[in-house]
Order: structure tokens, then C-alpha cells, then sequence
């Protein structure tokens, strides 16, 4: 999705020297910025375009790479043909007879009974290190909670049937190849600050993140390759034009969430953009904002409720997004966590472990009817719970010595031991995509005299008087294995660690705080990471995992700031990766997600870890659900129940339970369970 992608490397012309000094009191050039990135993307197609005509003569009349490169000269001198990157045109130019689509027929995913009002209080487990939308640490901590799961951007996916439906966009249409969208604006759409949203925005946030001041890699490259042209017709007109045809899924992967920067609130960027903007809350096209004065840092940040926003009275948004304020306490302790929700201090706590829900919900206030437990099915797309393996290290350099680790991690008794078997292997690193993930992917088995059998073949061939093998020169096998500073990741850590060394490895762990493991992570500056990416439907994106784009820079140096976390660099997979990224053909696409996934798991960069198809939560009774008889509540895209902020808050029914509490009165127990989604 747009979210995820990284960048080559920039020349020096980017930004002029003049605009290098230039005085960020005296407001941004944004027109001067986006000139000297259409010259840059200029350049960059040229040297594409010579690159692959020299690979074209160079490869053999009629074979696979003639073909490549065939297709890579066509793409490109279509590219340099269609003019500047950001392009501006005016509404006479927009062909005739686009059929414009709303998507208003699509069914709504949330419950009319919702309440506006109240407080919504949970907790995150570090606080973040920046509120910048974009460049350094902005894509860890709570970038979710601050701007992903509360904005709006182009078109949104519906969560009942993942069809396109409108956001900050009203309608939209694809021209004849379907390489170019159109978009008109909601002529109402406004930031938080009840600035207009303009089609101007959306270019204005492409260059913001393209710049060198943004220091933001992640979009460099993404921008650069995804998009071959973006175009402003008027004030609520734009189009997006890709290099190859996209049909309105793929379009929505791409695109959909591309949000628009207010370029009133960027009129400082520039030099030093990201300590004078650190912790600025960029207005959004969302209903909520922080508050000058919401922050407490280390402790909580909270978000107010925009009562006048736009989209209240609009379809797929009117019954969502309903507490008046949203409280994000920082608590580092999930135990502590759990007591103050006990306490009332919390509404919401998320107990899928099944020690939290068998046990710590086995309490009185459970069972008096004042905290009610809810159940959800579903088939989301899974974090890839296990450990990642930095290819760029020595030792992981060799594939028997990784194939030996997954033998060596006991994965199957961690889900014993601290899920209670509850939850089920992962079967490799993609999951919940349906038809996309490759069946014959499974896990390896935990087998110290398999795990042995590979290291001997790495030539770890003695062992040492302490249990752990060593190669003839001394070198022990050991990997230092970074992971979240958080009770439940050391437990499993301790388990993994335990268990490893009846296969002659030493695990050396090494916890850190979440923020930190994945910044380490992203930096490569790792040898085993168990950190885990949340990913989003309808399609995975490979190319930013397992592209060598992603791994090394042009010189051969480590690339930072990518995830890539493996280091992977393999020619293959990166014709696989591109090919899926440029194809429009589902059943194409089908075939290389199973080879991307197949070479993965051959190569084994990976080792899987956990899953679950559930969600288990307890919250107090005054936090509301839409009622699955009428409304399908966490249907298969969902993950978290809260994510898709459908919940309300009913205060009538808050100040009913304090009452209750302190009168002794109680109500009946409830335990829903939802089977609506579950895989039989």
C-alpha cells in the first residue's frame, strides 16, 4: 500500500542552492520545489530508459531478458512522453466520456444506534518519538492512532466487501487504459483547522515527501516508481497516472490512502524540518486533532473530536468515529495495563493471550454483568509474528546456518506454553490474503538434530563445553536477538532461547523499547529481529521486503530506513517482485505471490511465528459494538475492533454502571461470541 516504499539515491539537484539558503520565515517555494522535482524525475526516466536499451542490445533476440527489457523501454519512453511529473492542466483537458463511479451503492459497515459523545481511554505501550506524519521514526510508535486510522485520504476500502468507496474523493473514473485515475474532491473536504482541501494538496504532499528535507527514503522511491504523473485540473480535480494499467483494487493499493498536506502548516519546511516540526500535529482531513496542550510526553497524547467536520453526514463515516475525545496513555507494563482497565481507569482491553482471557477476566466484575467479553472471528491479514534474519551479517550469509535456526527456534512450544495452544503456526511470511498466499508454504519443525545437520554443513562442527557448537577456528554460534522490552515478547524470547540451545545455539537477547527494536530494524542494525509489520488488504507488497533496491544503495551500501530488513538481494526476486507490482492480471499476480513466497521460505530469511483468527476483548458495558445481527461487524478486514472506530461510548449507560458499582446492583453476564467468520 502507499505507505510502504523507499528511495535510490538523489542527485544534488534536487533542491537549488538558492533554495538550500532559503529563510523558512519567508514561507516555502512549494512551485520551485515541484520544478526542480520534475527535473529530477526528468532525469531519472532518461537514465532509465538509456539503462534499459543498453540491457535490450545486450540480451539475447527473443529470450526472458530481452523480453524485460523490451517491456522496461516501452515503460518508460511512455513515461518521458507524458511530460512533467507534476503536470498542470485545466478542466477542458479532461477527456470526454469518463464514467464517473461513487461507490455510494456499496453497503455501510457501521450501526445508525452509534452515540457522538463520551471518552474513549486505552493505552500504547511507548510514546511515540515524533508526531511528524512523514520522515524519521514517523512511521513507528502511533502513527496509526495519529493519522492512519483517523484520515481520510483519496478512496477509502470498505470493510464488508473490500470494494473502493469515496473519502477525501467523491467519485472517480479511469481513463481508456486504465494507466490514468481521476479524482473530483469533496467540495466541502477541510483539514482540522477548517482549511479547504484543495486537488493542489495532494501534489503539494508528494513533493513534501520527496524532498530532501523530509529525509523521508520510504516515499522517495515509491513515488518516483509508482507514479508516473500527477495532475491538477482545479481547485477539487486531479488525476494520477501509473505506468502500467491499474484496475480500481490495484489503484486503491497504490493510492487510496495518499493523503494531502496543508501547505499553510508546511510554510516552515525546509532546513531543520524535522526538530521544528517533531512535535507539530499536522492538521488532517480526519475528525480528529491534538489540542495544544493534549500532550503530555511520556504519559498520554489525546485527540478532540472535530464537531463541525465535514464528512459527519456522509455515507461509510456518519456512524463511525463517535467519542468526543480519544485518550492514548502510555503504559510500558501490559499488566499494569490490564489493572488500571480493572480499575475503570481504561475501557478497553484487548485479551486475545489466552492467560488474559481465560484467567484475568475470570473476576467479579465479569461475572456482575459491569465488564461484558466479546469474541470476533476473522481472516485479516496477519502480522508476521516471527523472526527476521539481517542477510548482510557474516554468519546468516549462509543458508544452511539459517535453515539450521529454523529448525532451532521451537515455535510450536511457545504456542503451547504461552498461548496455550490457542493459536496456530504461521505458515510463512504472508497470511489472510486468500487465494495470494501459497498453501505448499509451511514451517519447518522444530528438530535440534535437523537444526545440527545444517550448522555441521556451515562447518559449526564442535561443541563446546558449555553446549554450543563452534566451527574449528573458535567462531561460537551465537546471534544476538533483538526484541520489544514487553513481559509477553521476553517470555517468548526466554522460551526460544531455552530451547535453541538443545540445538548447539546461543541466543544472546536483547530488549529493547518497541520504538528502538524498529528503527534498529529498519536500519539493519540487527542479526535477529522479532519485529512484526502490520499489513493491509487486498494485496501484500513484496517490493519493499525483498527488492535489492531496498537493500543496497547503487554504490553497494546498506540502505537504512527501508523494509527490507533482510538485506535480500537477489536478481530473481526482484523480476518477481517488480513484475507483480506492475501486473493489472489477478491470476498473474496469484502465480508470482507464490513464487515470491516459495524463494522466501526456500531461502529461508524468515521464520515464522504465530497466529491467531481472532480477537478477544473486554471492555466496560458502556463501550458499544455494532450489533452483528445488522451490521457485520469485524468482517474479515478488520483487525483490532477498535481500528475501524464503529465503537461508541454511551454515557447514559457509564453513569448506570458507576451507579450499579456503588449501589450493588448487577446486571447479566455477557460473553459474545461471533462465528460469523470462522474457518471451519
Amino acid at each position: 500500500m502507499f505507505m510502504r516504499c523507499f528511495f535510490l539515491f538523489l542527485p544534488v539537484f534536487l533542491f537549488s542552492c538558492e533554495s538550500e539558503k532559503e529563510r523558512y520565515e519567508d514561507g516555502f517555494d512549494f512551485d520551485n520545489a515541484m520544478s526542480n522535482l520534475n527535473k529530477f524525475v526528468k532525469n531519472w526516466n532518461v537514465n532509465q530508459l538509456k539503462e534499459a536499451n543498453e540491457e535490450l542490445a545486450s540480451a539475447k533476440s527473443g529470450s526472458v531478458a530481452s523480453k524485460d527489457a523490451a517491456k522496461k523501454v516501452v515503460r518508460f519512453e511512455r513515461r518521458i512522453a507524458l511530460g512533467d511529473y507534476f503536470s498542470f492542466k485545466t478542466p477542458a483537458d479532461l477527456p470526454v466520456g469518463l464514467l464517473w463511479k461513487n461507490g455510494l451503492d456499496e453497503p455501510e459497515d457501521s450501526d445508525p444506534a452509534a452515540k457522538k459523545g463520551g471518552v474513549f481511554r486505552y493505552f500504547v505501550s511507548s510514546f511515540p518519538p515524533t508526531l511528524r506524519p512523514f520522515g524519521p521514526a514517523s512511521n513507528s510508535g502511533m502513527r496509526g492512532e495519529l493519522y492512519d486510522d483517523v484520515q481520510l485520504g483519496l478512496v477509502a476500502l470498505n470493510r464488508l466487501n473490500s470494494s473502493v468507496v469515496p473519502a477525501t474523493a467523491k467519485e472517480w473514473a479511469h481513463g481508456p487504459n486504465k494507466r490514468t485515475w481521476y479524482f473530483r474532491l469533496h467540495e466541502d473536504a477541510a483539514y482540522s483547522d477548517d482549511v479547504e482541501v484543495t486537488a493542489r494538496d495532494f501534489a503539494i504532499s508528494a513533493s513534501l515527501r520527496m524532498s530532501d528535507y523530509g529525509d523521508s527514503p520510504f516515499y522517495k522511491q515509491y513515488l518516483r516508481e509508482e507514479i508516473a504523473q500527477i495532475t491538477i485540473y482545479d481547485e477539487h480535480t486531479l488525476s494520477v497516472t501509473f505506468p502500467e494499467a491499474k484496475s480500481e483494487l490495484g489503484m486503491y493499493n497504490t493510492i487510496g490512502d495518499f493523503a494531502p498536506s496543508p501547505p499553510h502548516f508546511y510554510e516552515e519546511f525546509g532546513v531543520g524540518y524535522e526538530e521544528r516540526y517533531n512535535w507539530k500535529h499536522q492538521p488532517n482531513t480526519g475528525p480528529y486533532y491534538v489540542r495544544k496542550g493534549d500532550i503530555e510526553k511520556g504519559v498520554s497524547i489525546t485527540l478532540t473530536r472535530n464537531k463541525n467536520w465535514w464528512g459527519n453526514d456522509k455515507k461509510f463515516y456518519r456512524y463511525r468515529y463517535n467519542p468526543d475525545k480519544i485518550v492514548w496513555k502510555v503504559i510500558r507494563d501490559v499488566t499494569k495495563g490490564f489493572e488500571l482497565f480493572r480499575a475503570g481507569q481504561l475501557d478497553i482491553a484487548m485479551v486475545s493471550s489466552p492467560k488474559a482471557w481465560y484467567e484475568k477476566t475470570e473476576i467479579n466484575k465479569v461475572y456482575d454483568g459491569y465488564i461484558e467479553r466479546h469474541w470476533w472471528f476473522n481472516d485479516f491479514p496477519r502480522p508476521q509474528f516471527g523472526v527476521e534474519m539481517n542477510l548482510d551479517k557474516e554468519k546468516l550469509k549462509d543458508v544452511n546456518v539459517r535453515l539450521g535456526l529454523a529448525h532451532a527456534l521451537n515455535y510450536d512450544k511457545v504456542i503451547k506454553v504461552q498461548f496455550w495452544g490457542d493459536y496456530n503456526r504461521l505458515p510463512g511470511f504472508v497470511d489472510g490474503f486468500g487465494d495470494f498466499v501459497n498453501p505448499n508454504v509451511t514451517p519447518r519443525p522444530f528438530s535440534p538434530q535437523k537444526a545440527r545437520e545444517f550448522f555441521a554443513k556451515a562447518g559449526f562442527t564442535k561443541e563446546g563445553g558449555d553446549g554450543i557448537l563452534r566451527k574449528p577456528d573458535g567462531t561460537r554460534l551465537e546471534f544476538t536477538l533483538s526484541h520489544y522490552a514487553i513481559k509477553t515478547y521476553s517470555d517468548i524470547m526466554s522460551i526460544l532461547k531455552t530451547e535453541a540451545r538443545s540445538s548447539g545455539v546461543d541466543l544472546i537477547l536483547d530488549g529493547k523499547d518497541p520504538s528502538i527494536v524498529f528503527t534498529d530494524a529498519m536500519d539493519k542494525k540487527f542479526e535477529l529481529t522479532a519485529v512484526a509489520w502490520s499489513v493491509q488488504p487486498p494485496y501484500f507488497s513484496f517490493y519493499e521486503y525483498f527488492h535489492s533496491r531496498n537493500a543496497y544503495d547503487e554504490q553497494g551500501n546498506l540502505k537504512e530506513k527501508t523494509n527490507n530488513v533482510f538485506a535480500y538481494n537477489d536478481p530473481q526476486m526482484d523480476k518477481w517482485v517488480e513484475e507483480y507490482r506492475q501486473t493489472s492480471d489477478n491470476e498473474l499476480k496469484k502465480v508470482l505471490a507464490h513464487k515470491i513466497q516459495a524463494q522466501v521460505h526456500e531461502r529461508c530469511v524468515f521464520v515464522p511465528g504465530w497466529k491467531r483468527d481472532f480477537e478477544r476483548v473486554a471492555c466496560w458495558r458502556w463501550l458499544r459494538w455494532p450489533n452483528t445481527e445488522t451490521v457485520k461487524f469485524c468482517p474479515p478486514v478488520v483487525s483490532y475492533p477498535y481500528e475501524h472506530y464503529s465503537f461508541w461510548i454511551d454515557e447514559e449507560m457509564q453513569e448506570e454502571t458507576r451507579s450499579a458499582i456503588r449501589s450493588g446492583r448487577t446486571f447479566p453476564e455477557v460473553e459474545n461470541v461471533v462465528e460469523m467468520y470462522r474457518k471451519k
